[in-house]
């Protein structure tokens, strides 16, 4: 099933390199959001996943009528098959909070499969804020 909406909350934000590589030529609209989740940073990997959880994730809702042609490019990157098993994240479609309106939505979302949760549990560092882009900001004026 595809909607027009994905939320992002880590390397495809906008401004980021994958944003630039396989989102903006599509030109979406951007909705700042939140969705529910735990986000874990991979230090050994440098990029952030979702655990499903309690937390509150800060991203955006990209909504494009592209969205047919870009969920399989975003699936590649992603690792994702369609498979648990055999996919690095999974895809699913999970309510998210716009910001500015406060209406709550559908989006496609990529998480961290919860077969392999006690793996992330202790390889992966929990961001408590949700927020990548403050992350990012603030390990970039410490270097």
């Amino acid at each position: 099933m595809y909607l027009n909406n994905l939320f992002v909350y880590g390397t495809l934000l906008p401004g980021l390199a994958n944003y630039h590589r396989f989102i903006a030529a599509y030109q979406p609209r951007v909705f700042p959001a939140r969705a529910r989740g735990v986000l874990y940073y991979l230090p050994q990997d440098d990029y952030p996943v979702v655990l499903e959880g309690d937390g509150t994730i800060k991203g955006v809702v990209f909504r494009s009528e592209h969205m047919p042609l870009i969920l399989p490019e975003i699936d590649e990157i992603q690792k994702y098959t369609g498979v648990e098993s055999q996919s690095h994240l999974i895809r699913e479609i999970r309510d998210v909070r716009l910001l500015e309106t406060g209406e709550n939505i559908k989006a496609h979302m990529y998480l961290w499969p919860p077969s392999r949760a006690d793996w992330l549990k202790k390889n992966g560092v929990v961001i408590l804020d949700g927020d990548w882009a403050r992350f990012l900001g603030e390990r970039e004026s410490r270097t």
